[in-house]
């Protein structure tokens, strides 16, 4: 049986997340924030004719970056109206479901990418067997999520009840279960020590307008730079690539 406070837990995530949000497009594959995504986005383990697959695709906006890869894009989201809205796009071929019981043959990808999603579910164990599942023997998995001990993530989780569960995504714990999923060649890396351009250009909290601005981009490039100083520990994005066990 599902516990009340995990059934809890999952209605204010379908709330939270519920309709797809253009703005939220726009402002992820669009000047400055647009390239910085794209540079994290660089990480994603694909190549030519893979048929990768985007396990919580939302909008679009990470199939976006990836189109200019030559992968055949595929993605899923339990959020209908994001599914087609991505797929309208983005011209990837997407479908409404549950992370945790893809609608997908085993073995069919060759590549998956899960990012930003993990930290919003009940199950994390589930969604990484099927990850695991539907890829093929040497299949590559990348998984991009929020880093808890970051100083901008923290603040974030504390001020929107449905990103609380990052408080607990760290690296090590991501690394335990992407092994314990069955996959091998483990590596984490992170990305974006201090990226303050996600507050000052956010569409909903900054003004995102100010990123087509050279002069504002300069300015926030130089500072992002200077951010590097920072302990990894700290730095905003966990990176994990790893490999589908061979058999």
């Amino acid at each position: 049986m599902i516990s009340t406070a995990v059934a809890t837990y999952a209605d204010e995530q379908r709330h939270y997340w519920r309709g797809a949000d253009p703005s939220h497009f726009r402002w992820q594959t669009r000047g400055y924030i647009g390239r910085t995504e794209a540079a994290l986005l660089a990480h994603v383990a694909v190549e030519p004719g893979d048929r990768l697959l985007e396990i919580g695709c939302g909008e679009g906006a990470n199939l976006h970056h990836l189109a200019g890869r030559g992968a055949h894009l595929h993605g899923i989201d339990f959020t209908a109206d994001k599914a087609r809205f991505a797929a309208a796009e983005t011209g990837a071929r997407t479908a409404a479901a549950d992370a945790a019981h893809l609608p997908f043959a085993t073995g069919s990808f060759d590549a998956v990418l899960i990012r930003d999603v993990l930290h919003h579910l009940p199950d994390r164990a589930a969604v990484l067997a099927e990850a695991a599942r539907v890829l093929r023997a040497g299949g590559r998995l990348t998984v991009i999520e929020p880093n808890g001990r970051s100083p901008l993530v923290f603040a974030q989780a504390a001020a929107i009840p449905a990103e609380r569960g990052v408080r607990v995504s760290t690296g090590p714990r991501l690394v335990d279960e992407v092994t314990a999923a069955g996959f091998v060649d483990v590596r984490l890396s992170r990305a974006q020590p201090l990226p303050v351009s996600r507050v000052f250009l956010h569409h909903k909290l900054g003004a995102a307008s100010l990123g087509e601005s050279t002069a504002v981009a300069w300015a926030l490039s130089g500072l992002e730079r200077a951010a590097s100083i920072l302990p990894p520990a700290l730095w905003t994005y966990l990176i994990v690539n790893a490999s589908r066990r061979a058999f």
